[in-house]
């Protein structure tokens, strides 16, 4: 191998270095890129050749360029929708064009929308879930608009509580006749009533009706009552009356000691609507002991009539006002209403070897035949780590350990300069011997 052959060797030992220094910039570069994961340098030596028996190396070349998928520090932020993976896996993002690319970086946010995008507008991508969080969907984006809206949900139970007046007279007109449909003018009702009190219920349409309970002292330890609502709400009423929705013989007997008796003349019936809008008809709340319609826990004592518990488990269509995501992904939405429901699962992926994904940028890879087949699946199964939610995992590079192969990498930048002067100066030389 002629003497030229070390000029060569420089040469390569220099591009070599060069190359590792753009690495190590590289990473420097991207010490506070969200879900950046560092890269280093892999040298290898070139084919050696035959001299005299002996093989002499020609330099070095970088081998390759690893990407190490360690996981990165947690940063917590004030953004639900910002994710981070503990553990194993990769968001699955899809652009307009169907094209799927894979990120660890969770800066996440909803576009004008309501569709879950990075800072790129590529889609997040998720499993829609039905009412019963059960799966509806492959792959799909996540759409979180305030659009979204809940179904209401129909008035089936009601709960009132607290005490009637011992001390109270009967009133000396007395209810219109006991039977459902019985129509009267509000003072007809309230006037052979010592204490009422209103709860509103919702129909199978989400509308709100009002219902007045009204009691009425009918002895000493006997408390009867109606219940009535707006005529003109239910199905052949006449405007401008109340008509009774309650069952015949509703009553409550107490004890002496002011509590009530359950047995003896106490009758909790039912409540029966025929709503006029539409909605499903009838709309029953049950009464008997114990019965959808609870009314037992009243006590009568010489104290003030009072409601100390009022309670219907309806409530109305809902608009989306917030999400939340758990460790597992699942992203649940509130609602205007007051519900909450499972909507979306975020969706992870996996390789055999993610070190072989192609990077495209901007924190995103592209599967190649290096990395594997891809698997999806659910977060906090299978292997595949958690989700956390108003989190950023932050990149993996170590400024230490950087600077350190900085130093090491400059050295060997000089060594092989070194190298190609030194061989100049031997060239130099042998220039000389004529002389």
């Amino acid at each position: 191998m002629p003497l030229t052959g070390a000029l060569f060797s420089g040469v390569s030992g220099i591009n070599t270095n060069g190359n590792a220094m753009n690495i190590i910039g590289d990473n420097i570069a991207n010490v506070n890129t969200v879900g950046f994961k560092s890269t280093r340098a892999v040298f290898a030596d070139l084919l050696s050749v035959q001299m005299g028996g002996a093989k002499i190396g020609t330099g070095s070349r970088l081998a390759s360029a690893d990407r190490i998928f360690s996981q990165g520090g947690i940063e917590s932020t004030n953004n639900v929708t910002d994710m981070a993976i503990q553990g194993n896996g990769l968001f699955v993002l899809r652009n307009n064009e169907g094209g799927t690319f894979y990120t660890r970086a969770g800066q996440f946010n909803l576009d004008k929308r309501g569709v879950l995008v990075n800072p790129q507008g590529l889609k997040v991508q998720g499993i829609q879930l039905d009412a019963a969080g059960q799966p509806v969907s492959g792959l799909t984006d996540i759409t979180l608009n305030n659009r979204l809206l809940i179904a209401p949900v129909a008035t089936t139970k009601i709960t009132l509580a607290g005490n009637f007046d011992a001390s109270v007279a009967t009133p000396y007109l007395p209810y219109p006749t006991d039977a459902v449909g019985t129509e009267a003018t509000s003072n007809e009702w309230f006037s052979a009533s010592n204490f009422s009190t209103i709860v509103t219920v919702y129909d199978s349409l989400g509308d709100a009706h009002d219902l007045t309970f009204l009691f009425r002292k009918a002895a000493n330890d006997l408390w009867d009552y109606r219940v009535v609502t707006a005529s003109n709400d239910v199905t052949g009423g006449t405007p401008g009356k109340l008509i009774q929705v309650s069952d015949p013989g509703a009553a409550l007997e107490f004890n002496p000691d002011g509590t009530i008796n359950l047995g003896g003349a106490t009758n909790v019936t039912n409540i029966t609507f025929n709503w006029n809008n539409g909605s499903n008809v009838p709309q029953v709340i049950s009464g008997g002991v114990p019965g959808d319609l609870n009314i037992i826990d009243f006590n009568q004592f010489a104290a003030p009539s009072s409601v100390s518990t009022l309670s219907q488990n309806g409530v109305k269509p809902g608009t989306l006002t917030s999400i939340s995501i758990d460790e597992k992904g699942l992203v649940t939405g509130l609602f205007s209403s007051g519900l909450s429901q499972s909507l979306y699962r975020v969706s992870l992926a996996d390789f055999t070897n993610p070190e072989g994904l192609t990077h495209v940028g901007n924190s995103l890879f592209t599967q190649s035949s290096d990395a594997g087949e891809v698997i999806y699946g659910d977060p906090a199964t299978g292997g595949f780590g958690t989700v956390l939610s108003s989190s950023l995992e932050l990149s993996t590079v170590d400024l230490a350990a950087e600077f350190v192969k900085m130093v090491i990498t400059q050295r060997g930048f000089q060594a092989n300069s070194r190298t190609i002067t030194v061989t100049d100066g031997l060239l130099e030389e042998i220039a000389n011997l004529k002389r």
